[in-house]
């Protein structure tokens, strides 16, 4: 009895110090391995917490996500964050993660809010806007109004311009004669009598001042830039947002049947196709830029 109480508080001493090493781990075991922060939804705080991310990146990283919307990829955030660089995403990296964008639900038989919506049209923010489409395709087809203006200013100043005019009259005589000399041989002498006068004018027509009549082409070539500026913004309009809808479709109902998705996805192709021969192949680089494939 006295021999097995004597190695009781040894073993209580054993079985504390054993408790105490693992809390000692527990608690040590967050510091070792740091919760990676999702960057579509961390805060301020957040951000500046992180190594190489200082106040004037995370504020550029929040405003770029509240104006374009969440971020898709990691590259997704360096190439719409220029203060990203490759040295601070070297050091983010594995602190940093890309989460999902956020859900969005609808209760059936309740209103849909103005804020669900906006959450769902967010999800596409990184991609060019309509106007940005719209200013591509008339600098590439050169049908902007200016032009057509700059031919009825040039037309104006034809008028002022003068008629240059050139006359000339004259007279050539040919003497041809033979010179006899004494003991030697005859000589050939020719004499050339030329007479001429040139005569320059230069006119105004004043009446041109009042009407040009070039103008009436001018006129007629900017109408028909005009129809072709209405009817090239009319498409790429069409397209964009037929475009537009169809995404929303297969995010929001996702087709269950095979050829029905292969067939709006293939139709999605054809109208971003449609959009890049009217940019140049503009649109499709601006979203490989913001990492989303075109096709």
């Amino acid at each position: 009895m006295t021999h097995a109480a004597s190695h009781r508080p040894r073993a209580a001493r054993t079985l504390g110090h054993g408790l105490i090493v693992t809390a000692l781990l527990v608690l040590a075991a967050p510091a070792s391995a740091q919760e990676q922060v999702d960057v579509n939804s961390a805060t301020r705080e957040q951000l500046e917490g992180l190594p190489g991310i200082g106040a004037k990146t995370a504020s550029d990283i929040l405003r770029e996500r509240d104006e374009g919307g969440p971020f898709s990829t990691f590259d997704d955030l360096q190439a719409r964050v220029p203060s990203v660089t490759s040295s601070v995403a070297g050091k983010v990296r594995g602190h940093l993660k890309v989460g999902a964008a956020e859900q969005v639900v609808v209760q059936e038989g309740k209103v849909v809010s103005k804020e669900v919506v906006r959450k769902v049209l967010m999800r596409f923010a990184g991609e060019p806007t309509i106007r940005e489409v719209q200013e591509r395709a008339i600098t590439w087809v050169q049908v902007h109004p200016e032009i057509a203006d700059s031919w009825r200013t040039r037309a104006r100043f034809n008028a002022l311009a003068p008629r240059l005019t050139t006359a000339g009259q004259g007279t050539l005589d040919d003497d041809l004669r033979v010179v006899e000399q004494t003991g030697e041989a005859d000589v050939e002498a020719k004499t050339n009598n030329a007479t001429g006068r040139l005569t320059v004018g230069v006119t105004w027509e004043l009446d041109r001042l009042i009407f040009e009549p070039q103008e009436m082409a001018v006129a007629r070539e900017a109408v028909r830039t005009a129809n072709l500026r209405d009817r090239l913004l009319e498409e790429v309009t069409r397209r964009y947002f037929e475009r537009r809808r169809l995404q929303v479709d297969l995010e929001l109902a996702p087709p269950t049947d095979l050829a029905d998705r292969v067939r709006k996805e293939l139709r999605l192709m054809e109208l971003t196709a449609d959009i890049d021969a009217f940019t140049g192949g503009w649109f499709s680089e601006k979203l490989e830029k913001a990492g989303r494939s075109p096709y």
